[in-house]
């Protein structure tokens, strides 16, 4: 089953975390762009400030910005946009999206006086499950009836692209030992999690410092499809050098989520007046409903148990999987955390959660 940590956008902020180390930039540029890498001067690449405002215009924001000088030009320089995102299937308008990245941009450049106008160079990374080409502002027109007439009026632009899903096993082994393996091997990985487990011990040999660790193990945890105790118990069966410090950070990491599960189950109860004995009491009115009304939808639940819409959706979807297992300790380590239970509790709970997954 999908791990239970809460973790918005592991990919997206994963990717802009790792890509604000200028050390992970100067490897990602040499490898996949070595023509490119050969003309900067890497040592003065500069971290900009990705936010930009336009007036009457919400605010935006681009993955992440580099300045950089080139080679042997201190005072030519040249923007990298590293721009990200996310999505479970390809953007057919992402070269509208990064085309207005280049012109903020380059506005911004214009707006200062004396200053002079600076190649944008859009950078996609991208791990997405299907196989996908971007297309560029002209192609996406191509299919126009009069494309032929209007072709020299299109703006347009290439991308660097990257598909870091079809990266192999073996080329990513062939980079030299770093944090920028790591990140790559665990996004590249993303949908081929067999190898994220199968490579474990590469994928953290990179991780120097805590920092990283706890990165790369966030990340791992927010995409994972098994639980964070399955993971726990992966790492235990497996033998390596820093796996005293990636313990040490899973079990933290466990730790805040058992606390939030804990905190968010009491704010839930307390929204509606209730103490612990009264939420737990609720937990366990949840259960016994389900079990003799197993068709009554969450809204219904809701409103006869006294909990909120997100706690009974949520134990309904661990519930609708029918393994008894999860559906135990979601409720233990979820819906009643750190709530004691008397022994009389965890019998009628084990025989409840016996009744439901059996449905």
């Amino acid at each position: 089953m999908p791990q239970n940590l809460n973790v918005h956008q592991p990919d997206d902020r994963f990717f802009k975390s790792a890509m604000s180390d200028p050390e992970v930039v100067k490897a990602y540029l040499q490898h996949f762009y070595p023509n490119i890498a050969a003309i900067a001067d890497l040592a003065s690449l500069k971290l900009e400030n990705s936010v930009s405002l336009r007036p009457n215009l919400k605010r935006f924001e681009a993955d992440v910005i580099y300045r950089c000088r080139f080679q042997g030009e201190a005072d030519d320089h040249f923007y990298f946009c590293l721009l990200f995102e996310h999505k479970s299937k390809p953007d057919k308008y992402i070269a509208v999206q990064v085309g207005s990245y280049i012109m903020e941009l380059l506005s911004s450049m214009v707006k200062k006086q004396g200053r002079e106008l600076e190649p944008v160079l859009p950078l996609i990374f991208y791990n997405g499950k299907e196989k996908w080409i971007p297309q560029t502002l002209s192609e996406l027109f191509q299919g126009h009836p009069h494309y032929a007439v209007l072709e020299p009026y299109i703006p347009n632009f290439r991308f660097l692209f990257q598909d870091a899903t079809r990266l192999s096993p073996e080329e990513l082994l062939r980079l030299d030992l770093s944090y920028f393996r790591s990140v790559l091997m665990s996004m590249a990985f993303r949908h081929r999690q067999h190898l994220i487990f199968k490579y474990l011990q590469l994928i953290f040999e990179g991780t120097d410092g805590k920092e990283k660790v706890s990165a790369v193990t966030t990340y791992i945890l927010g995409v994972a499809e098994r639980s964070e105790e399955e993971f726990l118990k992966q790492i235990q069966d497996t033998t390596f050098t820093i796996k005293p410090e990636v313990m040490s950070t899973l079990e933290q990491i466990l730790e805040r989520g058992r606390k939030e599960g804990l905190e968010k189950g009491i704010e839930n109860g307390i929204e509606k007046g209730m103490d612990r004995g009264v939420y737990k009491n609720s937990i366990f009115n949840l259960l016994k409903t389900a079990v003799h009304f197993p068709d009554w939808p969450a809204k219904k639940l809701a409103d006869f148990t006294e909990l909120s819409m997100e706690v009974v959706a949520t134990f309904l979807s661990v519930k609708s999987q029918g393994d008894s297992a999860a559906l135990s300790r979601y409720v233990r380590q979820d819906l009643l955390a750190n709530i004691p239970l008397s022994a009389e509790d965890e019998e009628k709970l084990d025989r409840l959660v016996v009744q439901l997954a059996g449905r």
